[in-house]
């Protein structure tokens, strides 16, 4: 009972997890992985013994409730690269890139420029071993949020409603500086559109956006690696505090 419990947790997590959501990661290395995971908790961790019945209510709801600590657990990193994925509208919109989009299984329609941020941020996010550190946060938090338990925190959903703000905070902060770039741009285009009407803007100046605006998104480049490290660090932090401490 203690092994389908804990499976069930590490098994939704892992699931919904956005870098496991690849061809690639079939549902069997989830299922394994889940499987190494859930006997390491169980033999490990002291876990209370059980005493549902496999097929009664209680059975159900304790399934339930592992089920939904799991789904929240990767909701909350998953923010995260939904962050990113607003960044790189933002930037393609201002740039002139919008209109080259592609489908990607994970994140709906997005464009070219939005999959180049996301491959970075999940490098980033390998890089700062946060792989390692939601599996970890996920094992230690069968000792705070045990199996036998079937009470869900009451502030464990509002805290996740407030903590998704970082969507649209994160990517205004990454995205501020190269708006306001574009903004002057587009402001010299019309300055000089007045002053010489025969000066086609369909021609240049769009030709000219899409080359500063890909400019400003090499030059801005250092200041979205620093900011994606501060955000998928905060976003650590954040996790550890919902579900361990």
């Amino acid at each position: 009972m203690a092994f389908i419990l804990v499976f069930t947790r590490v098994s939704a997590m892992l699931s919904i997890f956005v870098l496991f959501r690849r061809e690639l990661i079939t549902g069997r290395i989830v299922i394994s992985l889940s499987g190494i995971l859930a006997i390491y908790v169980v033999l490990l961790y002291p876990v209370k013994a059980i005493n549902f019945d496999l097929y009664s209510v209680s059975m159900l709801t304790q399934e339930l409730f592992q089920l939904f600590i799991g789904l929240i657990a990767g909701l909350i990193v998953n923010l995260v690269f939904e962050v990113f994925v607003a960044y790189g509208q933002i930037v393609s919109t201002q740039v002139g890139l919008g209109f080259a989009s592609m489908v990607d299984p994970r994140f709906g329609s997005i464009s070219n420029l939005t999959q180049f941020y996301m491959i970075f941020t999940a490098l980033i996010f390998l890089y700062l071993n946060g792989h390692l550190y939601l599996l970890k946060t996920i094992v230690d938090s069968f000792s705070v949020l045990p199996v036998y338990q079937s009470f869900v925190p009451t502030d464990l959903i509002s805290a996740v409603i407030n903590y998704s703000g970082v969507i649209f905070s994160g990517a205004i902060v990454l995205s501020i500086s190269l708006v306001i770039a574009m903004l002057l741009c587009n402001l010299a285009l019309a300055v000089m559109t007045k002053f010489a009407p025969q000066f086609n803007l369909f021609s240049i100046g769009i030709n000219m956006t899409l080359i500063l605006g890909l400019l400003f998104a090499y030059i801005t480049f250092p200041i979205f690696i620093t900011q994606a490290t501060n955000i998928i660090q905060d976003c650590f932090g954040h996790l550890h505090d919902l579900l361990v401490k």
